[in-house]
C-alpha cells in the first residue's frame, strides 16, 4: 500500500524556499525537500537498518535470504521506510601503496589491487546494495541512505588509506569521498526504492573548524547534485546549534542542505533525560529539537535517529509508550518523519562495537530472531491510525506565538523551556531566530540570554517595530542578560544586579495562592516605574509587568525562565509540577490568544489544533503522563468526530501517553 507520500514539515515549500545563509529563494531545494516523498501533512515511520544477522558486518557477511526476510518482518509491523549505510571501507576499501611507482596511481590500491574504476569502489558490493534496493522495492519500503559511513555505533570505519587523515578536514579524504559519492550516486540514483542521499551519519564526530565544516559539506552535498539534482540531500548529523560561532550551526547546514535531521536521544542531549523516559520532556524531545533547528535553518528537519538507548535506560513498557507519544507529536507538529534506532537488536554479534558496549545491543524494534518487541507494536498501532485517518493530509498545526533565538549563543535550554512552557500554559509557538526576517504574529517571546549582545541592536529594534504596531512581546530577564532602553520599555527600573544568585519566588495576581519559583544566577531587584505589576515576591517586589507600547504591549518577567525550566529535574512531571508556567498563560491571555479548545489547568496535556478546508478544527490532544487524565475544557464549538480516546461532557479522557484526537465544527 503506497502510503509512503509522507511528510517533512507541515510548511515544507515555504520553509525550504527560504535558504538561511542569505534569506534567498531557493526554488530547488523546495522541490527536492517536497518530492513525492518529503510531502507536507503525513509522517513517514521506520527504521535505521543494519542486517539482523551481521550489523555493520552485513556487507562482507553478505547474505540476500536474510535481508529479505528482515524485511518483511519490517513491513509486517508497518514500516515504510529505512535509512540504510554503505559502510565506507567495504565500498571503497582504499589501501595505501609505497614504493616509486606510487606517483602513478596517486599511491591508492583497492584491496591491495589495482583500481577497479576512479573512484575506487567495490563493484560487488554496490551489486549487494542494489540488491537491497531490489528488496525494498518489492516490500514497498524507501529508502533514505547514508552516504559517508565512517562513523556507527561509536566506532570509526574508515578506509585503510585514510586512516590517519580527517575526514571532515583533508584534502586527500575529501578528494576520495567526492569521487565515492558521485560514483555511487549515479550508479544507484534511478533505483525507484531510493528517496533521498544522506550525507553520512553523524560526521559531525570528526570534528573540524566552522570553515572546514563549510567546505566539507559543501563538497558532498555538491557531488550528491552533480549526480542527482531530483532528491533532497539530508544531513545526517545530531546536536547542532543555534550559535553562529560554533562549527555545526544550523545556518550552514540550511545554506547547503535540503533537510536537517535530529537524533534526539535523551541521555545525549544537554537538558534532556532529567525525568522518566515516558513523562513530558522526553516525549516532547525530538519535536522541539526538529522545530528548533527548522526555525534556525529555514529548513525541514525530521526525527531521524530516535531511541531508548537499551533496557538499561527504559523498560520495554515506558519505551513503547514514549514512542507512541513522540510519532503522534511529529505527526501533530508537521515534522514528516520518525524513525527508531534501530531495526533489529544485535546481542549476538561477536565483533567490535557490539562486543565492547553494551549500550549497542539492545536497540531494536524487533529481537534478533526477528520477534516485536512492544515498541514495535506501538509503533505499528500509530502508523496503522495515521493509515485510517480520513484526512490523508494533517493540516497544518495553529501558530499562536513566535520564540525568538538568539544567534550569539546556544539557545538550546530556551527553546525547551519555551517550547513546553506554552504547551503546559495551552498554546502553540514556533521558533525564528533573531537576525533574520521575524514572521508576523500576535504575539512574540524573547527567552533571557545571558550576554550583554545575545541580541543585536538590530534584532531588537526589529522585534519592538512588531511591537509598536500591535504584537505582544514577553520579554524574560535574567542570568546577567541586558537590553538597550529597559526602562523606557517595560517601564520598570532595574534597581541593582549583581553576583550571588537567588531562587526568586513569586505570585500572579490572576493566580492567588499560586507560587512560583525561578532560579537566576544573579541578584536583581525591579522597580515599577510606568508599569503594572502583574506578578510580585514575598516582599511585594515587581517580577513581572506590562506596559503599553505603541499600539501594543511589553510584559516583562524578571528571571530567566526558560533557561531555568529547561535546567530544573522534574520540571515536567508529576502532581507537584512548578506553575511557572502561569506566567506563560497569563501573557498569552494578554495577547488575546483564544483558542477552539481552551483547557483547564491541566499543564501534562498538550493540545494542537489543525484547520480544515472546510472549516473544522482537528484537536489532537496529547496526555504526557503515564497515568490516564481527564482534561476540563472549553470547546468553542460542537465536538464532532471523535477518532481516539474520549470526549464528552466538557471533558477530555486520554489514556496514559496516549492522545485524544477529534473535530470540532465552529458555532
Amino acid at each position: 500500500m503506497r502510503k509512503l507520500m509522507i511528510a517533512a514539515l507541515a510548511a515544507v515549500t515555504a520553509i525550504a524556499a527560504s535558504a538561511a545563509g542569505n534569506g534567498q529563494k531557493d526554488k530547488t531545494a523546495a522541490t527536492r525537500a517536497d518530492n513525492t516523498f518529503f510531502t507536507s501533512g503525513g509522517l513517514f515511520t521506520g527504521v535505521n537498518y543494519w542486517a539482523s544477522h551481521a550489523g555493520t558486518y552485513m556487507w562482507r557477511r553478505w547474505d540476500a535470504k536474510t535481508v529479505e526476510k528482515d524485511f518483511a518482518a519490517l513491513r509486517a509491523q508497518g514500516v515504510d521506510t529505512l535509512r540504510v549505510f554503505p559502510l565506507w571501507p567495504d565500498f571503497q576499501p582504499l589501501t595505501r601503496m609505497i614504493g616509486n611507482i606510487a606517483p602513478l596511481t596517486e599511491g591508492v590500491l583497492q584491496s591491495d589491487m589495482p583500481l577497479s574504476n576512479p573512484a575506487g569502489v567495490d563493484e560487488e558490493m554496490m551489486k549487494r546494495f542494489r540488491l537491497m534496493c531490489d528488496a525494498a522495492q518489492r516490500h514497498n519500503m524507501k529508502l533514505v541512505v547514508g552516504l559517508i559511513t565512517g562513523w556507527m555505533s561509536g566506532r570509526r570505519f574508515l578506509p585503510p588509506a585514510l586512516e590517519d587523515k580527517n575526514p571532515i578536514s583533508n584534502p586527500e579524504s575529501i578528494k576520495w569521498q567526492v569521487r565515492f559519492v558521485r560514483h555511487f550516486v549515479r550508479e544507484m540514483r534511478d533505483h525507484p526504492a531510493i528517496a533521498a542521499w544522506d550525507l553520512g551519519n553523524e560526521c559531525n564526530t570528526f570534528g573540524g573548524n566552522r570553515d572546514e565544516l563549510w567546505g566539507w559539506m559543501n563538497a558532498i552535498s555538491s557531488a550528491i547534485r552533480a549526480e542527482d539534482p531530483s532528491k533532497p540531500v539530508v544531513s545526517g548529523m545530531h546536536g547542532i546549534t543555534s550559535n553562529r560561532s560554533s562549527a555545526w550551526n544550523a545556518y550552514s547546514q540550511g545554506e547547503l542542505l535540503d533537510i536537517l535531521t535530529t537524533h534526539p536521544y535523551p541521555l545525549f542531549t544537554p537538558d534532556c533525560s532529567r525525568e522518566p523516559f515516558n513523562t513530558m520532556r522526553n516525549e516532547l524531545h525530538g519535536t522541539v529539537e526538529s522545530l528548533y533547528y527548522a526555525g534556525l535553518s529555514g529548513r525541514p528537519c525530521f526525527i531521524e535517529e530516535a531511541g531508548n538507548l537499551s533496557a538499561n535506560v527504559a523498560s520495554d513498557a515506558r519505551s513503547a509508550a514514549n514512542a507512541r507519544c513522540a510519532m503522534i507529536n511529529a505527526w501533530a507538529h508537521g515534522l514528516g518523519g520518525y524513525l527508531w534506532w534501530c531495526a533489529f537488536d544485535q546481542t549476538h554479534l561477536d565483533f567490535p562495537p557490539y562486543t565492547g558496549s553494551a549500550l549497542e545491543r539492545g536497540l531494536g524494534i524487533l529481537k534478533a530472531d526477528r520477534s516485536p518487541k512492544p515498541v514495535a507494536k506501538a509503533m505499528k498501532e500509530i502508523r496503522n491510525f495515521i493509515d485510517s485517518f480520513p484526512y490523508s493530509k494533517l493540516p497544518a498545526r495553529r501558530i499562536d506565538a513566535v520564540t525568538v533565538l538568539s544567534e550569539m549563543e546556544d539557545f538550546w535550554p530556551q527553546a525547551l523551556g519555551s517550547f513546553v512552557l506554552a504547551k503546559e500554559a495551552g498554546f502553540d509557538i514556533t521558533f525564528a531566530r533573531a537576525e533574520g526576517e521575524l514572521p508576523d504574529a500576535k504575539f512574540y517571546i524573547l527567552p533571557s540570554g545571558s550576554k550583554d549582545h545575545t541580541y543585536t541592536q538590530t534584532a531588537w529594534l526589529r522585534l519592538l517595530a512588531k511591537v509598536k504596531n500591535g504584537a505582544t512581546l514577553l520579554v524574560t530577564k535574567g542570568n546577567g542578560f541586558m537590553l538597550s532602553d529597559f526602562l523606557e520599555i517595560t517601564g520598570a527600573e532595574i534597581e541593582y544586579m549583581h553576583k550571588g544568585g537567588e531562587n526568586r519566588s513569586f505570585e500572579l495576581k490572576s493566580f492567588p495562592g499560586r507560587t512560583g519559583s525561578v532560579g537566576d544566577e544573579m541578584k536583581t531587584l525591579w522597580s515599577a516605574r510606568d508599569c503594572e505589576v502583574l506578578a510580585s515576591d514575598a516582599a511585594g517586589n515587581p517580577v513581572m509587568t506590562v506596559k503599553p507600547y505603541g499600539k501594543g504591549r511589553v510584559i516583562a518577567f524578571n528571571g530567566p525562565l526558560e533557561f531555568d525550566t529547561a535546567k530544573k529535574n522534574d520540571a515536567f512531571t508529576g502532581e507537584k509540577i512548578n506553575p511557572r508556567y502561569l506566567v506563560y498563560r497569563e501573557a498569552a491571555r494578554i495577547a488575546g490568544i483564544r483558542r477552539v479548545v481552551e483547557k483547564a489547568d491541566s499543564p501534562l496535556v498538550g493540545i494542537t489544533e489543525h484547520r480544515t478546508a472546510d472549516g473544522r478544527t482537528i484537536v489532537i490532544a496529547v496526555n504526557y503522563e503515564p497515568a490516564a487524565v481527564k482534561c476540563a475544557v472549553t470547546v468553542n464549538g460542537t465536538v464532532g468526530r471523535v477518532w481516539r480516546g474520549d470526549v464528552a461532557g466538557g471533558t477530555v479522557s486520554i489514556n496514559a501517553n496516549d492522545a485524544a484526537i477529534f473535530e470540532v465544527v465552529s458555532k
